[in-house]
């Protein structure tokens, strides 16, 4: 098995894309407050260095966002309806669990 080790500038990238994916999917579901801490961290991600006091607090501010006021990890969890459709329900369970877990692997 082959072990291949990303740099933290292309986590980085995942991070910042996988926010893009999930904001428009916040808004939808009326957490408009949420996407906008998600949008701003996202822009500090975008103009600090790696492993720079201001990328350290952009990740963290992403963690807080689920584990703190705006509560989205309860987006996180996967539910099944039963049905064979992609609903978006499950297209937001899948985007927010892809943010979380960048976040939480760059900690």
């Amino acid at each position: 098995m082959t072990v291949i080790k990303r740099s933290r500038q292309d986590s980085s990238a995942d991070l910042i894309a996988a926010i893009d994916a999930l904001v428009p999917l916040l808004r939808d579901q009326k957490e408009a407050e949420a996407a906008d801490a998600l949008v701003a961290a996202a822009a500090a991600l975008k103009s600090s260095k790696a492993l720079s006091d201001g990328h350290k607090a952009a990740v963290n501010a992403i963690v807080d966002a689920f584990e703190g006021d705006h509560e989205l990890i309860s987006y996180t969890f996967q539910r099944n309806e039963g049905g064979h459709q992609w609903t978006e329900v499950e297209e937001l369970s899948q985007a927010s669990s892809r943010v979380i877990s960048l976040a939480r692997r760059m900690q």
